[in-house]
């Protein structure tokens, strides 16, 4: 079955506020169809990642906001949401997510010592027979999976997928999928954790899941990183779906066919159009957690790109 994602391009075709990112959000939540997934009064978790003191490549506030105001018109409650328990709040804090500047509490997923989680018990895995979901995430009503698009040490790419494998979780948990790495196949066995993760975490959200790929500021690291990068390639735009293998297929194969960008790590690694960048970069094949995903039923890889 072929699944819709739309793309919100950062290209735009005039200088007009009309054609701003930030304004034209709406469009793209309109078309994903995010107010049909929330009913009045629903508890919508935002999960995006906070970033640390020190980066500055993470989704920038005006962008979360946007969604805020847009669950809010829809009489939903929303609220932000990350791991890493509460002092990661002060990373946010620091990096201009607030209250005051997104309208919305951040809460943390699993509580302030990450030891607040419902455990998900999955018939069919790869390699976690039990998850520990995040409470707060596990409790609300809806899920926005906000992510940033860009690099990640373990598997590649760090997209929708792995902001809720390693963003909804607890700590034993991902030092359990961390400790496959250094097994024989490390990392399949890892980007298959991270979908069994990914399974568990949705398991009560069938119909209520929104998933938002933030292609800007792409870079070859996580956002956890305490530093910043110059970008590989050029911005690409805002991917929306409700289908969570096709975005991030989409993504992957976008970022692919775009053009490497001068002083950034593409010098080092040659990097060309059509090239698998992120394997390039890191010797990791990041298509493993998409083709995982398509078989654990979670999406398909087969999709129509719709230009806003």
């Amino acid at each position: 079955m072929t699944s819709k994602v739309y793309w919100l391009k950062a290209q735009r075709k005039k200088y007009d506020k009309s054609e701003s990112l930030v304004i034209k959000f709406d469009e793209l939540l309109d078309k994903v169809g995010l107010k049909s997934v929330i009913n009045e009064g629903d508890l919508v978790a935002i999960k995006v990642h906070l970033g640390v003191i020190g980066g500055y490549r993470a989704i920038r506030p005006q962008f979360i906001r946007r969604v805020v105001d847009y669950v809010k018109s829809a009489n939903g409650k929303p609220f932000l949401t990350d791991t890493w328990g509460v002092g990661h709040l002060q990373d946010a804090y620091y990096n201009g997510l607030s209250h005051a500047t997104v309208g919305a509490p951040l809460i943390p997923a699993n509580g302030i010592k990450e030891n607040f989680y419902t455990v998900v018990k999955l018939d069919k895995y790869f390699q976690l027979e039990e998850v520990k979901v995040a409470g707060n995430v596990y409790d609300a009503d809806v899920l926005v999976n906000f992510a940033h698009g860009k690099g990640h040490g373990s598997c590649g790419y760090g997209g929708v997928i792995k902001n809720l494998a390693l963003g909804c979780t607890v700590p034993e948990i991902r030092r359990k999928i961390h400790g496959f790495e250094k097994l024989e196949d490390g990392v399949k066995r890892f980007q298959e954790g991270m979908v069994d993760i990914v399974k568990a975490v949705l398991s009560n959200k069938e119909g209520k899941a929104v998933h938002i790929a933030w292609l800007f500021d792409i870079v070859e690291l996580c956002d956890c990183a305490p530093f910043g990068m110059v970008p590989f390639v050029p911005d690409i735009g805002i991917l929306a779906s409700t289908d969570i293998v096709a975005v991030e297929k989409a993504s992957l194969d976008l970022i692919n066919k775009a053009p490497p960008l001068p002083w950034s790590v593409a010098d080092k690694y040659k990097l060309r159009e059509g090239d698998n960048k992120f394997l390039r970069i890191h010797g990791k094949d990041p298509y493993i957690q998409v083709y995982a995903a398509e078989k654990a039923g979670l999406g398909s890889t087969e999709y129509e790109l719709i230009e806003l």
